[in-house]
């Protein structure tokens, strides 16, 4: 090896990954850097990949694997950054491949601006045939775009080893979007730079994690990335989860926009009456804490009678006060009820005019009026997401690119 240039530690997350690690790992070793050492942290495949990794045990201290039960992809990911002995770190998941004098070129960069905690290029998605399907969006990096978008291919990253251990590694937590939350993290602290160069195959297909988690978990972590790194979500992830996922409806996104106060910390449901199978009594109290800046606007009720004769007739009443009548004709309603309170609390009881006794496994029987089966105390924001959601998907759309957050941590 060539002592006098920094050493890379090439660090590949694997599991089940036979069908591509050979092409991951020989992408490595082709390079034309001369000093690389390649760590494969493997969760204990059982599908011939650790056969693989044995066929490069001959390559002594540039090759090193493990091959164990883990916590997953961002757990490896940190199990081989405590491995690796280089002072520039390479991540590469075991489906991905660098192309060649991919290494060479991050170094040099690095190299030529010490300030910098990490450097990455442009990258290019392939399918599970190598064929070439599209680039990632590529731009120069700029703390206000990573607030948009994941501005960086992962695979075409390296990043110095002190700067990766000074923000913690990869956040466990995170099993889909780690990288952009890892991005945000180390740009908070170091300077990250760019090569205008392809450095790195993306592999996009149809099994693979990027696509199959893209929902879930990837949208809530992409919530929780979001706010809190910048206090919102940006129209960008907006746009795209509800014009790639609108048949999930506005009830979905909105319980998980209030769960991660994506449009701040609105109105939130304390305590209730409710039953844990989400039956309601005849007479529904619930709690609601409300914060003087986003006071509620709306009480959102979705609901569905079966045991009960149409039509059901409700009356509200606010910290005593009546101040809402409404009737359900159908089986299933979605009643968004006029409920306007500047807190810091508000009692609320909805009395439904009809019950039936629900008999329970262990003999004994229960009043009950209909399924709540979801109780969403809306702000002004939330309850104009609900509204132009109901809409359609042209609506909603419109409403997302008309959106102006004000995102915090510039």
């Amino acid at each position: 090896m060539n002592q006098s240039l920094p050493l890379v530690s090439i660090i590949t997350p694997s599991f089940n990954q036979a069908s591509f690690i050979k092409q991951t790992i020989d992408s490595i070793l082709m390079q034309d850097y001369p000093h690389i050492e390649l760590i494969v942290v493997d969760g204990g495949s059982k599908d011939g990949t650790v056969a693989i990794l044995q066929q490069y045990s001959h390559l002594g201290e540039r090759f090193r694997y493990v091959s164990e039960p883990d916590r997953g992809q961002s757990h490896a990911i940190n199990k081989g950054l405590k491995m690796a002995r280089g002072e520039i770190i390479g991540w590469l998941n075991s489906d991905d491949t660098y192309f060649p004098g991919a290494v060479t070129k991050a170094v040099a960069a690095l190299l030529a601006h010490p300030d910098w905690g990490a450097v990455y290029g442009r990258g290019m998605h392939i399918d599970e045939h190598n064929k070439m399907k599209y680039p990632y969006v590529w731009v120069e990096f700029d703390r206000k775009k990573l607030f948009h978008f994941n501005l960086i291919c992962q695979p075409t990253v390296f990043l110095r080893k002190q700067a990766f251990e000074s923000v913690g590694g990869v956040d466990e937590e995170h099993d889909w979007c780690m990288d952009y939350d890892l991005w945000n993290r180390i740009s908070l602290h170091y300077p990250i730079g760019w090569v205008p160069e392809f450095l790195a195959n993306s592999r996009l297909y149809a099994a693979c994690k990027s696509i199959v988690n893209e929902l879930e978990p990837g949208f809530s972590e992409i919530l929780k990335t979001s706010v809190k790194h910048f206090g919102t979500v940006s129209n960008e992830w907006l746009y795209h989860y509800t014009t790639h996922h609108y048949h999930k409806g506005a009830h979905w996104f909105l319980s998980k926009l209030k769960h991660y106060h994506a449009f701040g910390k609105g109105p939130q449901l304390v305590t209730s009456n409710r039953y844990a199978d989400r039956w309601a009594p005849q007479h529904l109290r619930l709690s609601i804490q409300i914060p003087p800046t986003l006071p509620m606007q709306v009480l959102l009720m979705k609901g569905r009678s079966t045991m009960v004769e149409l039509p059901l007739h409700f009356h509200v009443m606010a910290n005593g006060a009546l101040v809402h009548s409404f009737k359900v004709t159908q089986p299933h309603f979605d009643i968004a009820i006029p409920l306007h309170s500047r807190g810091p609390t508000c009692d609320v009881s909805i009395i439904c005019n009809r019950q039936a006794m629900l008999s329970q496994p262990d003999g004994s029987s229960r009043s009950v009026s209909y399924h709540a089966l979801e109780i969403l105390p809306l702000s002004t924001e939330e309850y104009a997401f609900y509204q132009e959601f109901k809409k359609g998907p042209a609506h909603i759309q419109n409403w997302v690119n008309n959106r102006k957050p004000t995102p915090l941590h510039y």
